[in-house]
């Protein structure tokens, strides 16, 4: 396919939507048709100037700075996926190409085709975040019936998702997020709120099984004391804490950090899989054309979601 795409463009900080070449893939990619992807911190840092590094690099690939989860459909073959497949996908965080734009060239390994009936909003706001909750609930710490879990930023993506996994694994679950969100998390599976407005995250006597530090505002240090014997801390962003994992080392309780920097085929089968099961369901906040992304950016950037803020990139 050859042509002309819409795409997202950064210039000086401005947000733009402009015109770049349909990229060509190589072998062992897929050209995809994005058709909706999310918003993600990483975006909103890039826009407000950081990840220079990377940036540099992005711009070698072509115009094109932000977006690094989508549902779309694969318009060119490969050895697994086939022209004509709605796919979902998660690039590589750090070296991936970027993909707010009508096009995208994937590894194929970063693609796993979707059923008919998984609307695209909902493929994509489950990528990232829902990969994510899988990894520690699935991953690092399994939940037993009866035990407890505590999930600090409830309402964000990984939040919502953690809680509805951690519901269904028999947990009791205690969400801090704002008051605002109380009906909404209660209904992703919380069996209690704690107003961040209003109400400390710990409280004596607390024992959790497991605490989920989405937005990594607490530490190991601070979790330990209301942490059950065998528990685990776990935070979203590792240089957030860097002394936790030596604390860790030495106590009975356990520290967990995590990074999704990129993903497999097998992982994101099971996540299309946990979907159809109905254990985890699509937590979206709001959907923006792209010709609304920096209004998109700052929806993400504001307090009071409750999930996922995704961009419409094409019919």
């Amino acid at each position: 396919m050859t042509g002309i795409m819409r795409a997202l463009t950064l210039t000086e900080g401005r947000m733009g939507l402009g015109e770049a070449p349909i990229p060509v893939p190589r072998p062992g990619q897929v050209l995809v048709e994005i058709k909706v992807s999310a918003v993600n911190e990483m975006d909103v840092q890039v826009r407000a100037g950081g990840w220079k590094s990377q940036v540099k690099r992005f711009h070698k690939v072509g115009p094109v700075l932000t977006g690094f989860e989508f549902a779309g459909v694969a318009r060119s073959d490969a050895g697994r996926i086939r022209t004509g497949q709605r796919v979902i996908g998660y690039v590589h965080v750090l070296s991936g190409p970027r993909v707010h734009a009508g096009h995208a060239c994937i590894d194929e390994n970063d693609l796993q085709a979707i059923q008919a009936d998984m609307g695209d909003e909902d493929a994509a706001a489950l990528v990232v975040m829902g990969l994510t909750a899988i990894e520690i609930l699935e991953g690092l710490k399994r939940l037993q019936a009866g035990q407890r879990c505590l999930v600090i930023g409830a309402a964000g993506g990984v939040g919502a998702y953690a809680v509805q996994l951690a519901s269904r694994q028999g947990a009791e679950v205690t969400a801090v997020c704002s008051e605002a969100s109380d009906d909404w998390i209660r209904s992703m599976g919380a069996a209690e709120v704690r107003p961040h407005e209003s109400q400390a995250r710990y409280r004596p006597g607390d024992r959790f099984d497991l605490i989920v530090d989405c937005p990594a505002k607490s530490s190991f240090r601070e979790a330990a004391p209301f942490l059950a014997k065998g528990g685990m801390y776990v935070s979203t962003n590792p240089l957030a804490d860097p002394t936790g994992f030596v604390r860790a080392a030495v106590s009975s309780r356990k520290a967990g950090y995590l990074m999704m920097l990129t993903t497999t085929p097998a992982k994101l089968s099971r996540l299309i899989e946990l979907r159809g099961q109905g254990a985890l369901r699509p937590a979206i906040d709001s959907v923006f054309d792209l010709e609304d992304a920096d209004a998109a950016f700052d929806r993400f950037a504001a307090r009071g979601k409750q999930g996922r803020v995704l961009l419409r990139i094409s019919p």
